[in-house]
């Protein structure tokens, strides 16, 4: 190409979860003499601003400072709509790439009243994302999320799992979606793992787990095995530290509380780095409901860390090669995660086994270099059909 490909970005803020982590990185190692980013936002907030990179241009519609008086059904959405659809007919971008079913919905009439070809990105399993909206509505939301995925020109799963529930859920033709794994910068995660970690007590067991504070991500189960192990099982040494925010951080500490789990669980927040933690863990566990490919599970791998995890519908299992290099346990279900846990305890060595070949998996599979290429390959033949 003569000139690079203009493509715009866009999801909805850049708060500290795995999809908005996942597209800065995305814009960090993209190929600048062939690609030219920019980042639209539906609202101009988020940890993970400063970990842009600096030659990417972002358009947010709160700058608006749109008025929410007399927010009827549907005003917020419209107006969202039309700022984008204003956006794209400025920017004339050659292909837009969303993430996320709610960018994906907004950007799916945009894109057809500005005429830009668009790649949505499916990142968690559609019944959740549908399953969120009040029962009677659902209907009505899976009809707006069928039409944007179906009039999308190509439809990328985070995992090979997920693909096959896209397909299935919505019907959507094979050919229509493709796989193309999470990216994983394994030498930055080295370098900020090696830097100086939390000062925790040597003679505790440590879990750690990470993702938003979220229903779907289980963690009523995982305090419900903490308690189990804990309290009745005397397991006293053990020491659950929980990185990440969300609508559930209240319920969550109410709960740890009432089953007088203080000293046994921490919530540490949000942290930008939280791989030193991962370094002197000694167990990752992830107690999703739903899952897409969650990137905390390959970080961990990447760390060293023995993994347990439930086996959600996609992401998990395909990660872990069906277990061989993590234990995997059902979903919803505290007593299979309290007994994995003690088995982590009583027999550390075992779960220490598959850690080096885990760590080569994670490096052959989700390294940078194979994730952009396959990105980057869907957008060029994304944006050479529409010429």
């Amino acid at each position: 190409m003569s000139n690079p490909c203009r493509v715009l970005f866009a999801i909805g803020s850049l708060e500290g979860g795995g999809a908005e982590r996942q597209l800065v990185e995305i814009l960090k190692h993209l190929d600048r003499s062939r690609f030219s980013p920019s980042l639209y936002l539906v609202n101009r907030r988020g940890e993970l601003f400063d970990e842009l990179a600096d030659d990417v241009e972002v358009t947010a519609f709160s700058d608006l400072q749109w008025s929410t008086r007399f927010n009827y059904p549907g005003r917020f959405r419209r107006a969202v709509v039309a700022h984008i659809t204003d956006t794209l007919r400025t920017q004339s971008p050659d292909v837009v790439y969303d993430r996320c079913y709610p960018v994906t919905t907004l950007m799916a009439p945009a894109t057809r009243q500005a005429g830009v070809p668009r790649v949505s990105t499916a990142v968690a399993d559609p019944a959740a994302e549908i399953g969120t909206h009040p029962r009677m509505l659902q209907p009505y939301y899976f009809k707006r999320a069928h039409q944007a995925y179906r009039t999308a020109d190509r439809v990328i799963a985070n995992s090979g799992g997920l693909r096959q529930r896209m397909i299935d859920y919505y019907g959507l033709p094979d050919e229509l979606v493709t796989t193309v794994y999470n990216i994983l910068d394994i030498d930055r995660i080295d370098q900020l793992a090696a830097l100086s970690g939390p000062d925790w007590k040597s003679d505790r067991f440590h879990i750690i787990c990470s993702g938003r504070l979220h229903p779907d991500k289980g963690y009523l189960y995982l305090l419900e095995a903490i308690d189990d192990v804990v309290n009745r099982r005397e397991f006293k040494h053990l020491q659950l530290h929980i990185y990440g925010q969300g609508p559930q951080e209240q319920e969550l500490k109410e709960l740890a509380s009432a089953r007088k789990l203080n000293d046994a669980i921490c919530f540490e927040g949000f942290n930008v780095n939280p791989f030193p933690a991962f370094r002197l863990a000694q167990l990752f566990c992830l107690s999703s409901l739903n899952e897409g490919m969650p990137n905390a599970v390959p970080e961990a791998m990447a760390c060293r860390v023995p993994v347990l995890s439930t086996d959600c519908h996609s992401g998990p299992r395909e990660i872990l090669d069906g277990g061989r290099y993590g234990r995997l346990v059902p979903t919803a279900d505290a007593r299979a995660l309290a007994d994995a846990i003690e088995d982590a305890i009583k027999q550390y060595d075992k779960w220490q086994e598959p850690l080096e070949p885990a760590r080569r998996h994670v490096v052959e599979t989700f390294s940078v270099s194979a994730g952009m290429s396959r990105l980057e390959e869907v957008l060029v033949d994304v944006m050479a059909s529409k010429l």
